[in-house]
């Protein structure tokens, strides 16, 4: 009879513990690595206008959501330094890092960023958005382990 407790015992910890593992590490990770792959879709699909800074709104809504997507979903993996490891992930420095270049992207995409910097407001170099938005593009890239472009490297 013990023996049959004791087993019974045992398969219950063993669940308890993988579902602990699926739910809180498992699951946000796969959600987190979705994620960093819609990341590289979407700069893939609209790198034409990406590299030509043309205004489009919902693009750049596109970058700043994303921007905040993978940073809020990397603070939902259990152990994450550790974890980042076993599966390939980015650090969070890094992921902090290329938000910044999609938030970059975004403004380089709002018509509204242009005006601006046409204005008499504006006291500083005028930003080539072109440029920036392709050189944020290849740091995101590089800072997430993505391809982002369609070059070699």
């Amino acid at each position: 009879m013990t023996t049959f407790v004791l087993t019974l015992l045992g398969g219950i910890v063993i669940f308890v513990v993988g579902q602990i593992i699926l739910k809180l590490i498992i699951e946000p990770t796969q959600e987190l690595k979705k994620s960093l792959a819609g990341t590289s879709h979407a700069m893939l699909l609209h790198q034409a206008k990406l590299t030509n800074a043309t205004p489009d709104k919902e693009i750049a809504a596109e970058m700043k959501s994303m921007s905040v997507e993978f940073v809020s979903k990397s603070h939902t993996v259990l152990w994450y330094p550790f974890v980042r490891i076993v599966f390939g992930l980015p650090s969070r420095k890094n992921i902090l890092g290329a938000s910044r270049q999609l938030n970059l992207i975004s403004y380089g995409m709002l018509e509204e960023s242009k005006k601006f910097e046409e204005s008499m407001a504006w006291n500083a170099k005028r930003t080539d958005f072109a440029m920036e938005n392709a050189k944020a593009i290849r740091e995101v890239g590089r800072r997430l382990g993505l391809k982002t472009t369609y070059g070699d490297s």
